[in-house]
């Protein structure tokens, strides 16, 4: 009789001083969420195209996978997790580590970090285990699912399953609590940790679709779940050249403020786990810009470096917050006297342009536009965007690159550059734009909650508004004014 009893002893990784709260990182397998303890993932890599055979017949056992000089074992596990088999075996591989012995296993994705309270976790189990207790062991309820955490010495322990010893010289020493889970990845020639937990999932293979949003810094749209998420090009983003070409691509899809998501193209992922903040070292200040996402440098083996982006910059970025409130959530409750899909003010003119990307602001807030002046004072780095002073009609006028203020990808202005003078009814400031497109009779429509809510958008430069023209195209929208407060 395998009915479920909740008075199993826990796994051997909850047991001992059982720490107040436990870290798990959050994978799926077909339909099913899992989670397993931080410390027994040792990397996530993707699935290669083919495996070694491994010479033993057992349950699940795969074959063997090659990584850097090491050979192990790969399994499928849907079969002691009571999930149909398919011909895709999973998408990614997780290397596990069990008391320096080293096991893989498929999965289809990998989802972040869950920090959850160990006294609130359900222990389950079964009544008279033939051999072992099942590989799941306990769950928890987490961002509205309720999800199962394997036990890796479990797996390690099936019968017939071999594992491999961990090298000596990747052996991580074990971590103290003051330490912060990373997700390690790949982008272009760099390489970049970010804190698991802002993590959603990580798509290591992914269509990019055209969308209106389309442009040289968001390379299309994924389907997430049913919420189609912006890409970016990860290293337009933070200023440090571009990526390749690409239809489709790794991605890494963050949570954002209001339930928005937003994703960053990848090359692979490497690696997720709790790193030592000793160990984290601080980005030197003459290294960056201001106002940069980058925050520190970890280092594997002295070797590889990962450059560690800091969430708290990249969840407050304007441009960045703007981006993820194109991301489609659940549809909300239509304003008043308007049906769904119709929200938006009446036809305005509004001034198209390009800085960094195609935008739209009201033409009624640009007092003037003028062509780039060939004589001007340079002050660049004085602040974030400024190029320096030039004089128009006798008042000396401060020069900003909008894209640059933006930090969207910026290039020295060309023939087209032109310069949108705005004024808050004190001072006057020049923005640089790349060019001018067009002027178009469109309306503001809301793509999220109202500007008036506890969002704050009116706080912000950029974010929860589009602008939609008449025969129904969609731009950014920008306040000027709000760019340059």
């Amino acid at each position: 009789m395998n009915q479920m009893v909740r008075s199993l002893a826990m796994p051997e990784v909850l047991r001992g001083s059982r720490p107040a709260t436990q870290q798990f990182g959050l994978l799926r397998i077909g339909e099913a969420m899992l989670a397993i303890n931080v410390e027994n993932i040792r990397e996530v890599v993707p699935a290669p195209g083919g495996l070694s055979n491994a010479g033993i017949a057992a349950t699940g056992l795969c074959g063997l996978f090659e990584l850097r000089g090491s050979t192990i074992p790969v399994m499928d596990i849907r079969p002691m997790l009571g999930l149909p088999a398919t011909e895709a075996y999973g998408a990614v591989i997780l290397v596990l580590r069990v008391r320096q012995r080293l096991i893989c296993i498929f999965a289809d994705e990998v989802r972040g970090i869950a920090t959850e309270d160990v006294a609130a976790l359900d222990e389950l189990g079964v009544s008279r285990p033939a051999v072992q207790g099942p590989l799941v062991t306990h769950s928890f309820f987490h961002s509205g699912k309720v999800i199962s955490v394997l036990a890796a010495e479990r797996i390690l322990a099936l019968p017939g399953i071999p594992s491999v010893q961990e090298p000596v010289a990747e052996a991580v020493a074990k971590t103290s609590s003051n330490a912060k889970p990373l997700l390690l990845f790949t982008c272009g020639a760099f390489s970049f940790g970010v804190a698991a937990g802002v993590v959603e999932a990580t798509a290591p293979t992914a269509q990019l679709k055209d969308s209106p949003m389309k442009t040289e810094t968001c390379l299309g749209v994924i389907d997430h779940h049913g919420t189609q998420v912006p890409v970016l090009d990860t290293l337009r983003v933070l200023g440090m050249g571009v990526l390749s070409e690409r239809k489709q691509s790794s991605v890494l899809v963050l949570r954002y403020p209001d339930d928005r998501l937003l994703g960053f193209a990848l090359d692979t992922v490497v690696d997720i786990r709790p790193i030592p903040l000793g160990d984290i070292m601080a980005m030197p200040d003459n290294a960056v810009e201001t106002g940069s996402v980058l925050s520190g440098v970890y280092s594997v083996d002295g070797r590889t470096l990962f450059l560690v982006l800091d969430e708290r910059a990249m969840m407050s970025d304007d441009v960045l917050l703007m981006f993820s409130r194109l991301s489609s959530t659940k549809p909300k409750t239509a304003a008043a006297g308007r049906a769904p899909g119709q929200r938006g003010d009446a036809l305005l003119p509004y001034l198209v342009f390009r800085a960094g990307g195609d935008m739209a602001t009201p033409v009624a807030d640009v007092r003037e536009i003028v062509e780039m002046p060939e004589d001007y004072v340079s002050l660049n780095n004085v602040g974030r965007g400024t190029m320096g002073l030039f004089v128009h009609r006798g008042t000396a006028i401060p020069l900003i690159s909008l894209a640059r203020r933006l930090r969207l990808p910026a290039v020295p202005p060309g023939q087209e550059g032109r310069v949108l003078l705005v004024s808050d009814g004190l001072k006057t400031t020049g923005l640089v734009v790349d060019s001018l497109a067009r002027i178009e009779m469109a309306s503001k429509c809301a793509t999220g909650p109202d500007a008036t809510d506890s969002s704050g958008f009116e706080h912000r430069i950029l974010g929860d508004f589009m602008v939609r023209s008449a025969d129904g195209r969609l731009l950014p929208y920008i306040d000027l004014r709000k760019a340059l407060a």
